[in-house]
């Protein structure tokens, strides 16, 4: 059973990611194009994907998944469901996206675990992404 640590972080020493308030916020429909789009969404998503494209190279996951999510937050601004409903979506999204897991369905991704702290001085957000042991197909 094989446990991947995948690390999101800024170099400005921002959090990552946007919050769900946010995430909602930032959709908008083109008319041209007559579909919705959310460049907020899109911006979490790129974050995520390339820490695991980095923390995560070539890996393939055939099995169920459970991730835990430590969520270093750099102040109160957001409680802490809007922080971690934006990071669980936006990781697993992107996961798909780098081809490390096929979905992020009921049958693919247990029920995921939030830890939130505070950290002024380095907010970031450590996922570990644990295999499970049945396989899914079996």
């Amino acid at each position: 059973m094989a446990t991947y640590k995948v690390i999101i972080s800024n170099a400005k020493h921002t959090f990552p990611l946007k919050g769900l308030n946010e995430l909602l916020a930032g959709r908008t429909y083109n008319y041209r194009t007559k579909k919705y789009q959310n460049s907020v969404k899109t911006s979490n998503d790129n974050v995520c994907l390339r820490a695991i494209k980095k923390y995560m190279p070539g890996v393939r996951i055939d099995k169920t998944i459970k991730c835990t999510f430590f969520i270093y937050a750099q102040d109160k601004k957001h409680d802490r469901g809007n922080l971690s409903s934006a990071c669980e979506k936006s990781f697993l999204d992107a996961m798909q996206i780098a081809k490390v897991i096929k979905n992020d369905g009921f049958d693919d991704v247990m029920d995921s675990e939030f830890i939130t702290i505070l950290d002024r001085q380095n907010p970031r957000i450590e996922v570990y992404v644990r295999e499970m042991e049945s396989d899914k197909n079996a």
